[in-house]
């Protein structure tokens, strides 16, 4: 019986369409995606099911079912097609397919080339479907506001039962890793016919935009990096990256002598206004469902707002004074403010299980000082941002120690295009260094004024990413990032600034 359970091949439950064309034996009814037929049709777009090993080259392991989604090229020049590899892990693509296709960068790239997106494993609409009622049951058990203790607990006992159904099932959490995403990937070319293609990794996307160069490279023909996190970064913490960025931040306000005086000590800030509300929380009014209810807001979650704010140069101009002014008491604002940038599910739904599956995994703390007692020690001022590891958990739902060689540096000499932003709180331009320093036709542009996700910045960046796909071996021309505006922090009335901002 477990034998059965092992090979039966988990669908997505697309709707195929038989074709006698074997480059179209995949191809299914995108509604199934969520993507309307009519507006696929119109707008050229085409669903697959794809399947893929369980187990990368073990055929008697089962499949997996992938949604992956083409947008085909709307101009006439033919260039490769461009694999998109989003970040995450745990976060689904395809639910933002339509949004993605209508943003100014992808629109550019669509045309002279093919567009392909896919849902990584146990995300979105491709298998498998990890416990697909764990998050809403340890969500509605912190409804109850439970202690940290039980709620820990709680969370704990979920992934046990989740991880114990999903063996039943014959789902083996080891194969969860970057490198089987990578495999994915290269599955997917495979079944789409693809002779060479270029890749486009962001974020997380680039650990498995490398694991694809290190271990499929022959297909392809060049990458682009962005905001990378290669294997063998240093860190894999949320307190370091964004103790460089913060460096950055107050860096560029002592090089203006207005911002200089006004913000001399917004790391202090910072820290008091953390504590401050730590100690005695805001109180926030949210609206579910038509009822206004009132929540909590601590400096945690004042921590985290910045970090998130970190991320775009239109949000980062407001952080020194929104800090300066919450330091000082200002709790009105946080009001506007915990809303201003809110967008659930903003890159796609996420799945904790497949991300806690892969970061269990491979962000395991290495030595003594990645381990929560030397962060806390050496960088008091960001001790909110230490829950990036939670070892407990982890000790029941991917025990496992790595091979060290999945964190050895990728090396090769396909032409690869590293973009990195000055303030990304993420994966600061440390990491790019990194990932080029075995890259031997690596191109490393550290973009001014910019943060994560860099390619958005303007048409500056993607005419240059343009330029680099179409003659990957030629020097890119960076002129334009040298002449990037520096951002242009407000300094007064922050209120007025933010409404303006949402308008």
């Amino acid at each position: 019986m477990a034998l059965l359970l092992l090979m039966i091949f988990i669908s997505t439950g697309c709707v195929q369409q038989h074709s006698a064309d074997v480059n179209n034996a995949f191809l299914c009814d995108c509604s199934t995606y969520g993507i309307p037929s009519t507006w696929a049709d119109s707008n050229q777009v085409a669903c697959y099911e794809i399947p893929v090993d369980r187990k990368h080259a073990s055929k008697g392991a089962g499949q997996f079912a992938l949604a992956v989604v083409v947008a085909k090229a709307v101009g006439n020049k033919a260039e490769l097609p461009l694999l998109y590899l989003h970040g995450g892990p745990g976060i689904a693509t395809l639910d933002n397919v339509k949004r993605y296709l209508a943003n100014p960068t992808w629109k550019y790239f669509r045309e002279d080339r093919d567009l392909i997106f896919f849902d990584y494993r146990g995300t979105g609409h491709s298998d498998p479907v990890l416990c697909s009622t764990l998050q809403d049951s340890l969500q509605a058990f912190r409804e109850a506001k439970p202690n940290e203790e039980d709620q820990q607990a709680k969370e704990i006992l979920l992934y046990k039962n989740c991880k114990e159904a999903l063996m039943t099932e014959g789902i083996n959490l080891a194969d969860f890793t970057s490198f089987q995403l990578a495999a994915d990937a290269e599955a997917i070319r495979k079944a789409l016919k693809i002779e060479e293609w270029d890749i486009y990794g962001v974020s997380y996307g680039t650990t498995i935009a490398l694991n694809l160069i290190r271990s499929f490279p022959e297909q392809v023909h060049s990458a682009i990096l962005d905001s990378p996190f290669p294997p063998n970064a240093p860190w894999n913490d949320f307190v370091r990256p964004f103790d460089t960025c913060f460096t950055v931040l107050e860096k560029s306000l002592k090089e203006d002598s207005l911002t200089a005086m006004q913000f001399s000590s917004i790391r202090n800030k910072f820290v008091h206004a953390v504590s401050r509300l730590n100690d005695k929380p805001a109180e926030l009014a949210d609206t579910v469902d038509e009822e206004v209810i009132s929540n909590l807001y601590n400096g945690d979650d004042f921590a985290w707002s910045i970090w998130s704010a970190m991320l775009s140069p239109k949000t980062i101009q407001f952080v020194p004074l929104l800090i300066k002014e919450v330091a000082d008491g200002n709790d009105s604002i946080l009001q506007d403010w915990s809303t201003a940038f809110s967008s659930p599910d903003a890159y796609g739904k996420f799945s904790d299980a497949q991300s806690h599956a892969i970061l269990c995994f491979e962000a395991k703390p290495q030595k003594e000082e990645d381990s929560e007692a030397s962060l806390r020690k050496r960088y008091p001022d960001f001790t909110s941002f230490l829950s990036g590891y939670n070892t407990r958990l982890c000790e029941v739902w991917r025990p496992e120690i790595p091979d060290e060689a999945i964190f050895a540096p990728v090396v090769s000499d396909i032409p690869v295009l590293i973009l990195s932003g000055q303030y990304d709180p993420v994966c600061p331009p440390l990491f790019g260094d990194i990932a080029a320093h075995s890259l031997s036709n690596a191109r490393h542009i550290i973009v001014p004024a910019a943060s994560h996700a860099v390619i958005h910045v303007d048409t500056c960046l993607r005419t240059m990413v343009a330029d680099f796909l179409s003659d990957p071996h030629a020097n890119p021309t960076t002129s334009c990032v040298d002449q990037q505006k520096k951002i242009e922090f407000v300094t007064a009335d922050i209120s007025k600034a933010l409404k303006k901002f949402q308008k």
